[in-house]
């Protein structure tokens, strides 16, 4: 039977959960990327605790010992909330001004808005008081079971759209960390010209592992990650799955092809297809045919039959304007055998049947 303790944090004013944020993990790997909120949703959230308005509960995980992660010493991580409070700690360290329309109910004369924490310290020490000691209603889970956390996250979480890698990045078992590991190789980190927000990083690194483990360019919509996640989540969390080790095998050779931040990795249905295209070269041994200038013409010849099609298409090559088309379908099984089928010929010369793929 799950061990866990829920308890009300004393001392839960902003002012002193700003003190103890350098004891507060923002970040533990069940969490979504930072700064999803818009910077009106957080004028309204400043808005809302000078105003004395309520607000949802704040949920914290309490380690039972203290933890050392990359040298810093942590007491807690967030579990749901770490918006709000990075809002909080933002405007306390001045990065955030209140909105223009500001308005303070409790006494209308003040004149408040556009000011930032620093202004309302000097101007209305009163207000800047009030915010300060505003209590906000934190919950401490006291816990040693991850896989709780995890679970209790997911459940938080479910009023706020989460995208599908958000939440099978809180799911138990092994898939969650195997794709983060997949994550922290060089091409993930330098190579993709895109940041991990909302997890995308995540979600293409779940769908190589998934795909290197079928062997064969497979479906990678929703429901069949989200059934590869459930098939494995009642095995250890530090398992490594039968894909992840060939995974890692082929985003270690694109990195030795592809530059950083790289303009040809910018769409997902291109970082997918290339992904088919180095596993298939390392199984059969012929990567050191790839190289960056023939993806490079590949790409200008792609762009030059779109401007030939528009001007007559009857003389663009039809094969190039279903590659073009396909692109729209970037995780159906078919649209991406008949692209890799194409980049095949074109590029390598290689016939393959969409069946061989």
């Amino acid at each position: 039977m799950s061990q866990f303790e829920l308890s009300e944090l004393r001392a839960s004013s902003v002012w002193n959960l700003y003190r103890m944020r350098e004891r507060i993990q923002v970040n533990p790997d069940y969490q979504r990327s930072g700064e999803i909120w818009s910077m009106d949703k957080r004028r309204l959230l400043i808005d809302t605790v000078l105003n004395g308005f309520d607000m949802p509960k704040i949920y914290l995980h309490k380690f039972p010992r203290s933890k050392i992660i990359k040298g810093v010493t942590y007491d807690y991580a967030i579990v749901d909330g770490r918006q709000r409070l990075e809002t909080l700690w933002s405007f306390i360290a001045g990065k955030i001004e209140l909105s223009d329309d500001f308005e303070y109910y409790a006494d209308p004369t003040i004149k408040a808005n556009g000011m930032t924490y620093g202004d309302l310290a000097q101007n209305h020490p009163d207000l800047k008081t009030d915010f300060d000691n505003f209590t906000l209603n934190v919950i401490a889970i006291e816990t040693e079971e991850q896989d709780l956390i995890e679970e209790m996250f997911s459940r938080l979480n479910e009023a706020v759209p989460l995208s599908a890698a958000e939440k099978r990045n809180a799911r138990p078992g092994p898939v969650p960390k195997n794709t983060r590991d997949l994550c922290a190789e060089p091409f993930f980190v330098q190579k993709l010209p895109f940041n991990n927000k909302r997890y995308r990083h995540f979600d293409l690194a779940v769908k190589f592992i998934y795909n290197e483990q079928r062997g064969v360019v497979s479906d990678t919509k929703k429901a069949y990650l989200d059934r590869f996640a459930l098939e494995h989540e009642n095995e250890s969390r530090v398992k490594k799955l039968a894909g992840y080790t060939a995974a890692r095998k082929t985003v270690e050779e694109m990195a030795n092809i592809f530059v950083d931040n790289d303009p040809l990795l910018r769409s997902i249905g291109m970082v997918m297809l290339y992904f088919h295209l180095f596993r298939l070269a390392r199984n059969e041994n012929w990567l050191d045919k790839i190289t960056r200038r023939k993806l490079l013409s590949f790409d200008k010849r792609r762009i030059d039959n779109r401007k030939r099609a528009e001007e007559d298409i009857t003389s663009a090559s039809y094969d190039l304007l279903e590659f073009d088309r396909y692109a729209q379908s970037p995780n159906d099984a078919v649209a991406l055998k008949f692209r890799l089928q194409v980049i095949l010929k074109v590029v390598f010369g290689i016939d393959r049947t969409m069946e061989s793929l």
